[in-house]
């Protein structure tokens, strides 16, 4: 059954960042603006990340999310600030 992520707490994905990849946190704030219904769970998955080569995979889904959000263009350049 898929959680539901209408609930999420956000004081514990607070509490769960400060334990993640500082890598994965970045990329959770770049879409922090993002209303699409899959960025929650996207931030969870990244949130739980100990792995490079799924941190990697992560990133281009943040990709993904961000230009059906925002446009390639603004997904690019919200991606190239973190480098």
């Amino acid at each position: 059954m898929t959680p539901d992520f209408d609930d999420l707490d956000l004081s514990a994905l607070d509490a769960a960042a400060a334990d993640a990849d500082p890598r994965a946190v970045a990329l959770t704030r770049t879409l922090s603006d993002c209303c699409h219904p899959r960025a929650e769970r996207l931030i969870v998955r990244l949130l739980d990340c100990r792995d490079d080569d799924q941190l990697a995979l992560l990133r281009g889904e943040v990709l993904n999310l961000l230009a059906l959000s925002f446009g390639l263009r603004e997904a690019l350049r919200r991606l190239q600030a973190l480098q």
